[in-house]
């Protein structure tokens, strides 16, 4: 997931860099503009994905350790002394 978006980032500001160059050199042309907001809007959607994912990800983490609380603070073996 991290490599693939990684090499998208890449690409869209590589693509994004050559329609801004577009439509500066050819102001009067809308359709260059237009590919620009159309490139902001796509990387925005897949980057929302990604950080719902994560967000996501945290409250699974968040609940398995809030539920583990006990074991986490006070875990297995750790009224004995250690044996190493």
């Amino acid at each position: 997931m991290l490599t693939a978006f990684q090499t998208n980032i890449n690409k869209y500001f590589s693509e994004r860099g050559d329609a801004v160059a577009k439509a500066s050199k050819n102001t009067h042309v809308m359709d260059y503009r237009s590919l620009v907001h159309d490139k902001d809007d796509s990387i925005y959607a897949e980057i929302k994905v990604i950080v719902l994912d994560l967000r996501g990800f945290y409250v699974e983490i968040f609940d398995i350790v809030n539920k583990n609380l006990d074991k986490v603070t006070n875990p297995k073996g750790e009224e004995k002394p250690s044996m190493y």
